[in-house]
C-alpha cells in the first residue's frame, strides 16, 4: 500500500498528500504496546490522584512544552520557563519562552464537539498570536497559504514538500475521520500515533507543526477517554532523538510500512512514562524530607502550604506566595525566610532575577540544564 501521492506547486515542486495509514499487525508491535501501555496506565494513574489535589500534574505539560520547543531550535529551559511564568516573567529569551508556555498552555485545550480542525487553529494562534514576525502573527490560527518544505537530501532538489494549501481541506478531513473512529478491533494508541504520522505528513499551518502535532496526541487520548489525563508525552524523547524520530517518520512515507514507526513512538511513549514516574517518586521524596523539616512547626504555620507549593511551583516570588496562597506579604515573607533557613530555596545572584526562590531540589528533577544556583545570604 502507497502511503501517499505527489502533487506539484507553480514551480513544478512535489508536494505530498498522505493517506489515511494502515495499521500494523499486532503480532509485529505486541512486545513494545504491552509494556508502554502499562506504563502510560500507571502515569496516568498517579496524575490523576495529582490533579485531585492539586499539585504537581502542570510540571510534567511544562517539561513535555520545553523539550517538544527545543526539538524544534528553542533554547528555553524548564528553569527558564519557571522563571517566566513567575511573577517577574523574566527569561534569557521572552518571546522564545512565550511560545514556550503557550505550548504548555495548549495543553488545556479540548476537543470540543469533533472538532479537530478548531483544535488546530486554536492552539496555533496561542503559539504565534503575539510573534513579533507580523508575517507568522498574521497566519496565527489560520491554515496555511503557501506550501511549506524541508530538508531532505534524498528528495529531488532536496527539499520535501508538505501537502498542497489548496488540498489541505481534502487532507484534514480524512485524517479527522480517522482519528475520531473507534474499532473495537484496533489499539486507540496505535490509531493516534498513525493520526501523528498523517498529520505531521499534512503540514497543515505555516509554523509550529511538530509542536502542535505532539500536543494533539495527548490531548485526543484524553478526549477519547483512553486516559483520564492529557499524558501521552513525546517530547522529551523527540527531543533526545530526533534524527531517530525523522528516520521513523520518513521511512514509513517511503515503505508504506507503519511498523516500524509506530514501533518507535511506542518507545518513545514508554520511555517518556517511565522517567516521569521516576520524577514523581522523587518529588513524593523530596516533598516528604522538606516536611519532615518543619514536623515541630505550629501546625497552622504557613510553612506547610509552602512546602506543597514549592514543590509544584519550584520558581516563585514572596509576591507569588502572598497571592496564591491569599495570605499577607509579612506572613509569606516570613515563610519563604524559613524555607531559605533549610536551603530548600535559593535565591539568584542575577540582579534582573533577585527577587526570585528556586525550590532546586525541583528543579533539578525536571531541567537536565540546570546549573546549581548560588546561595547568597537573604535580602529582600
Amino acid at each position: 500500500m502507497t502511503s501517499g501521492g505527489f502533487e506539484y506547486d507553480e514551480q513544478g515542486r512535489r508536494l505530498f498528500k498522505p493517506n489515511v495509514p494502515p495499521f500494523p499487525r499486532l503480532e509485529d508491535i505486541y512486545s513494545l504496546l504491552d509494556p508502554t501501555l502499562t506504563a502510560l496506565r500507571e502515569f496516568d494513574r498517579r496524575l490523576t490522584v495529582l490533579e485531585k489535589k492539586g499539585t504537581v500534574g502542570r510540571l510534567f505539560a511544562r517539561l513535555d512544552a520545553v523539550h517538544s520547543s527545543g526539538a524544534e531550535g528553542s533554547t528555553t529551559t524548564f528553569t527558564d520557563l519557571m522563571e517566566y511564568e513567575s511573577a517577574l516573567r523574566v527569561a534569557r529569551d521572552r518571546e522564545d519562552a512565550a511560545v514556550v508556555a503557550a505550548a504548555a498552555a495548549g495543553l488545556d485545550e479540548n476537543l470540543e464537539r469533533g472538532d479537530l480542525n478548531g483544535l488546530v487553529l486554536k492552539i496555533h494562534k496561542r503559539l504565534f498570536e503575539r510573534s513579533s514576525n507580523k508575517m507568522l502573527a498574521a497566519s496565527a490560527g489560520v491554515f496555511k497559504q503557501l506550501p511549506n518544505y524541508v530538508r531532505d537530501p534524498d528528495a529531488p532538489g532536496a527539499f520535501f514538500g508538505y501537502t498542497k494549501p489548496s488540498s489541505v481541506g481534502a487532507a484534514l478531513s480524512d485524517w479527522s475521520g480517522f482519528t475520531l473512529a473507534s474499532d473495537d478491533g484496533t489499539n486507540e494508541l496505535v490509531r493516534q500515533i498513525l493520526s501523528h504520522w498523517m498529520f505531521e505528513h499534512i503540514h497543515p499551518v505555516s509554523d509550529g507543526n511538530g509542536r502542535i502535532g505532539r500536543l494533539l496526541v495527548p490531548i485526543v487520548l484524553k478526549a477519547k477517554g483512553f486516559t483520564k489525563t492529557a499524558c501521552a508525552f513525546l517530547g522529551e524523547a523527540v527531543h533526545e532523538d530526533k534524527s531517530l524520530y525523522i528516520d521513523a517518520l520518513k521511512d514509513a512515507r517511503i515503505s508504506g510500512n507503519t511498523m516500524s514507526f509506530v514501533r518507535q513512538m511506542l518507545s518513545f511513549l514508554r520511555r517518556t512514562a517511565d522517567a516521569n514516574i521516576a520524577r514523581l517518586d522523587r518529588l513524593e521524596a523530596i516533598e516528604a524530607d522538606w516536611k519532615d523539616r518543619f514536623a515541630q512547626t505550629r501546625s497552622d504555620s504557613v510553612v506547610h502550604r509552602l512546602v506543597s507549593y514549592a514543590v509544584s511551583k519550584p520558581v516563585f516570588t514572596v509576591g507569588d506566595v502572598q497571592k496564591d496562597l491569599a495570605v499577607s506579604f509579612a506572613t509569606a515573607n516570613t515563610a519563604v525566610r524559613l524555607l531559605q533557613g533549610e536551603e530548600i530555596v535559593s535565591v539568584p545572584e542575577d540582579a534582573r532575577r533577585n527577587r526570585l526562590f528556586h525550590a532546586d531540589e525541583v528543579l533539578e528533577v525536571f531541567d537536565r540544564f540546570k546549573t546549581p544556583t548560588p546561595r547568597p545570604s537573604f535580602a529582600m
